[in-house]
């Protein structure tokens, strides 16, 4: 899918996305953002001055860092495609000097090699996997610019009942009830989840890409996976 495409889509949904994808999850994805946060955190130190992360779209993820950290001197980059989300994330801020917005494209990041300490994710490598670019292209710049990445994304229970049960569910919530929330966006959506690789199999790629080591945490039997992947 084309980044304008998937740009324009969130600015759409920017205003009542936190809502919306609260709401629709059950709010199963607050659990899974705050494990996130909470590895990411256990891996900061005094010395640490850059994280960066991806697809931050209104800033969660950043925002419970900064707030969880003991390092309030961090700087926090939440970076994003659609402008819609960060103007939201912009509102959420309690910090704007340290919680800093970049819109941008991440095949092609303004950044230096190896320039943050930490870099996190959280459910955008669907979208990354489906890019117009290779999903290489976009797991290797992150490579570049980062020691370490941190990545949440949904996944596939290996059990047959449980993947069954997770699979009606997902369709209709997203499909079903989604139509109603965001119908330009509702099936796509789902294809993404249905479509990205299982967290074994994305531990795999990550190590194909340049990761030397990737720890894997499987989260509610496997509906979600926690990478943390660095060298």
């Amino acid at each position: 899918m084309e980044l304008k495409k998937i740009s324009k889509a969130f600015d759409i949904l920017s205003k009542a996305y936190d809502l919306i994808s609260y709401t629709m999850s059950l709010g199963v994805t607050i659990y899974w953002r705050k494990r996130l946060i909470d590895e990411s955190v256990k891996l900061i130190k005094s010395e640490t001055k850059y994280i960066l992360d991806l697809c931050t779209g209104t800033g969660d993820i950043a925002i419970g860092i900064y707030k969880k950290s003991q390092n309030q001197n961090i700087k926090i980059i939440g970076f994003d495609a659609s402008f819609g989300m960060l103007k939201k994330f912009i509102e959420k801020s309690p910090n704007k000097e340290n919680l800093i917005p970049i819109l941008g494209d991440i095949s092609q990041m303004p950044f230096k090699n190896k320039s943050f300490d930490i870099s996190t994710m959280s459910f955008g490598a669907r979208s990354l996997f489906e890019g117009e670019k290779d999903f290489s292209t976009y797991l290797k710049e992150i490579h570049r610019i980062s020691k370490r990445l941190l990545n949440l994304e949904t996944s596939h229970p290996k059990n047959p009942i449980i993947k069954a049960l997770y699979k009606s569910y997902l369709y209709f919530i997203i499909v079903i009830l989604g139509s109603i929330f965001f119908p330009h966006y509702n099936r796509e959506y789902y294809r993404t989840i249905m479509t990205f690789p299982n967290y074994e199999r994305f531990s795999e790629i990550l190590k194909q890409i340049g990761y030397d080591k990737v720890e894997a945490i499987p989260l509610f039997w496997g509906m979600a996976a926690i990478h943390i992947a660095y060298e």
